[in-house]
């Protein structure tokens, strides 16, 4: 398998595009978020919510997602293609 078929197939409907499915929109913009290399005291400032829930909805992102780390989320958010998908606010 070629590189590009190998990235195309990172990138279909696999078990993390349907994992998606467990978490709330606001979870899922701050995966997005974290994704995009921001500290939670910026996701904070752009979502508009408190560090304090950033980092629980964090907490409860990598439980949900049985992820062990931010890491393995952000890992998880790329191979969803999460960054391609509109931001919900």
């Amino acid at each position: 398998m070629g590189v590009v078929q190998m990235f195309a197939w990172g990138l279909s409907s696999g078990p993390a595009v349907r994992d998606l499915d467990v978490l709330t929109d606001d979870q899922r913009a701050v995966l997005r978020c974290l994704a995009r290399g921001h500290a939670d005291h910026e996701i904070a400032r752009v979502l508009g919510i408190g560090q304090q829930r950033v980092a629980d909805e964090v907490a409860d992102i990598l439980r949900r997602l049985d992820l062990t780390d931010r890491v393995a989320a952000v890992v998880f958010a790329h191979e969803a293609g999460m960054l391609h998908l509109p931001f919900p606010r």
